[in-house]
């Protein structure tokens, strides 16, 4: 199968030296010459690096397509009790939470028990 344009173009722009040296132009013209395909294997490559070093960089959810509703999409449809054991997990620190734990909770529930101790007496 002959290579389309398309593929020519994706190939030369595929990486700087591709471009440069139109590797797709050059397959093409090579596949055209020899009636067939053309089988380039990495061993016939001349004058490769020896190494294909990444570098360290970072993207945000922005940059990869419909990541974010991707994602969004799946902390939709998740509910508790899809998780295994994620509710018995939950209640059983819920069980060992102590009031002095969680900040300002004392006083909160020392205010309602003042209310309810009005009210009580008010209403006798």
């Amino acid at each position: 199968m002959a290579l389309t344009e398309n593929e020519v173009k994706r190939i030369n722009v595929s990486m700087p030296v591709a471009n440069d040296l139109k590797i797709g132009d050059i397959l093409k013209q090579l596949q055209e010459s020899t009636g067939g395909e053309v089988t380039v294997t990495w061993a016939d490559v001349k004058n490769k690096p020896s190494e294909f070093a990444p570098s360290a960089h970072t993207h945000v959810i922005a940059d990869v397509k419909d990541l974010q509703a991707g994602l969004d999409s799946k902390l939709e449809s998740v509910k508790i009790d899809d998780v295994a054991g994620l509710q018995a997990e939950l209640n059983s620190k819920l069980e060992s939470v102590a009031v002095a734990d969680v900040s300002g909770l004392k006083a909160e529930l020392d205010g309602i028990k003042s209310r309810l101790d009005a009210l009580e007496g008010g209403g006798a």
